[in-house]
C-alpha cells in the first residue's frame, strides 16, 4: 500500500513538472524574449526645442544648407545629425517664403536598426525680438536724407546705394548689419521721386536693435537762399526736319542744346533725357525736350531745353526742280558686301534716281556712314536724303537700300 502511494506522489510531481515547463516556454519565455529586445533599444533624440529669431535673421540665411543646419544645431549633444525631417527642410522653406511669421515645426527621427525614437525642433519666426534689459546694444535713432533724382540716377553701384543709406546711421553703430528689404529689392523697386526706407539690424550673441533708415528722392530740391547758382530760363528753338536731319553727330546735336543756354551758364552739366536718349528717339517733326542741370557745391539749378521740329516747308512753286519720288531695292547681303569701293555703292544709290535728275546732289547720311553703319549692322535697311540745289530751288528724295541676309 506504502508503494502505490509513492508512485502516486512521483506521478503528481512529474506531471507539474512538465506543465510547469510547458508554461515557461510558452509563455514566460516570450516575455523574457521582448522585454530583452526593447531593453537593446536605447536610441535617443533628446529633448524637443526651440528657438526665436527675428524675419531679419530668417531671410539672411543663405541656403538649405544652412537651414537645415539650424535645426540641427537644437538637438541634443550626441544626437545622430543623419535623421530625417518631416516636414522637409524643403517645405519649412516654402511655408517661409508664403508667410514669413510663425511657428516653424518638424519632427526629426533617427533610427538605428529597428529602433527609432523623435524630436519636435521648432524655429519662432518673429518681427522683432523683445527688448532685454541686459541689452545695451542700439542702432540708434530713425534717420532720413532728401536728394535729387539726379543724384539717385548717378549712383553708380549696388555698394554706393549702401554706402548712403550707412551714411545716415549713428557714429559708432555697426556696419556690417542687415537691411529689410534688402538693398538689392530697393534698387529694383526705385522709379524716381518717392520715398524709400529700410530696416537696418544690428545683432551681438542675443541682442537686436533696429532702426529704420529713409532716402527722400525729390525732382529738385527747394531752393536755397544762399545758392546764387543759375540755369537761365526755358528755351526752345524752332528747326526744319531737313535741318535736324543733317546734324551729322552726338556732338553737333549736343552744341545745338547748349546753343539755347543764356550766356554765361556753364556747359558742363548734365542732360536729362541724354543726347542719345533724344537721338535714339527722333522720328521725324515733334517736340524734343531735355532738362539741362548744373551744379556747383550744394547748389544745383536746372533748365528745360526744348528743339521743335517741324516739316519742311512747301517747294516754291516758280522752282521746277525735282529729285523726282521716294525709291528702293533690295539687295541680298552677298551683294552689299561684295561692292567693291566708296564709289561702287554711290553709283548703287544713283540708280534709284530717275533719268534727268542730276547725279551731282548730296547725300545725308553721306556715303561714308552709310558704309561703316553697314559694316557694324549687316542685314538692315540703309536710307539716306538726296538733295538737289540749283540757285535758291532744292529738292530732296529718300533712297533706301534694304539689305536681307543671304537665306531670306
Amino acid at each position: 500500500m506504502r508503494k502505490i502511494y509513492l508512485l502516486l506522489m512521483v506521478a503528481l510531481v512529474y506531471s507539474c513538472s512538465v506543465e510547469d515547463d510547458s508554461y515557461l516556454e510558452y509563455g514566460d519565455t516570450n516575455a523574457f524574449t521582448a522585454s530583452a529586445e526593447a531593453d537593446a533599444c536605447t536610441i535617443s533624440a533628446g529633448a524637443d526645442k526651440s528657438t526665436t529669431i527675428t524675419v531679419a535673421q530668417a531671410e539672411a540665411i543663405p541656403s538649405w544648407d544652412e537651414v537645415r543646419k539650424l535645426y540641427l544645431s537644437l538637438l541634443d549633444e550626441g544626437v545622430s545629425r543623419n535623421g530625417e525631417f518631416d516636414p522637409t527642410i524643403w517645405d519649412l522653406i516654402d511655408a517661409f517664403n508664403e508667410n514669413p511669421l510663425g511657428e516653424f515645426t518638424t519632427v526629426y527621427t533617427v533610427t538605428e536598426g529597428d529602433c527609432s525614437d523623435s524630436v519636435v525642433l521648432t524655429i519662432n519666426v518673429v518681427e522683432k525680438l523683445p527688448s532685454d534689459p541686459t541689452c545695451e546694444l542700439s542702432a540708434g535713432a530713425d534717420a532720413s536724407k532728401t536728394i535729387t533724382q539726379s543724384e539717385a540716377d548717378a549712383l553708380p553701384s549696388w555698394d554706393e546705394v549702401r554706402k548712403l543709406y550707412l551714411s545716415l546711421l549713428e557714429e559708432g553703430v555697426a556696419r556690417n548689419g542687415a537691411f529689410d528689404p534688402s538693398i538689392w529689392d530697393l534698387i529694383n523697386s526705385y522709379t524716381g521721386p518717392g520715398e524709400y526706407s529700410t530696416t537696418y539690424t544690428v545683432t551681438e550673441g542675443d541682442c537686436t536693435d533696429s532702426v529704420v533708415l529713409t532716402i527722400n528722392v525729390v525732382e529738385k530740391l527747394p531752393s536755397d537762399p544762399t545758392c546764387q547758382l543759375s540755369a537761365g530760363v526755358d528755351a526752345s528753338k524752332t528747326i526744319t526736319e531737313s535741318e535736324a536731319d543733317a546734324l551729322p553727330s552726338w556732338d553737333e546735336v549736343r552744341k545745338l542744346y547748349l546753343s539755347l543756354l543764356e550766356q554765361g551758364v556753364s556747359r558742363n552739366g548734365e542732360f536729362d533725357p541724354s543726347i542719345w536718349d533724344l537721338i535714339n528717339s527722333y522720328t521725324g517733326p515733334g517736340t524734343y525736350s531735355t532738362t539741362y542741370t548744373i551744379t556747383e557745391g550744394e547748389c544745383t539749378d536746372s533748365v528745360i531745353l526744348t528743339i521743335n521740329v517741324v516739316a519742311d516747308p512747301p517747294q516754291d512753286p516758280s522752282c521746277g526742280l525735282s529729285a523726282g519720288p521716294d525709291n528702293s531695292k533690295t539687295i541680298t547681303y552677298s551683294e552689299a558686301a561684295a561692292l567693291p569701293s566708296w564709289d561702287e555703292v554711290r553709283k548703287l544709290y544713283l540708280s534709284l534716281l530717275p533719268q534727268g535728275v542730276s547725279r551731282n546732289g548730296s547725300f545725308d547720311p553721306s556715303i561714308w556712314d552709310l558704309i561703316n553703319d553697314f559694316n557694324q549692322r549687316g542685314a538692315g535697311t540703309y536710307t539716306t536724303t538726296y538733295t538737289i540745289t540749283e540757285g535758291d530751288c532744292t529738292d530732296s528724295v529718300k533712297l533706301s537700300i534694304i539689305v536681307v541676309p543671304d537665306n531670306s
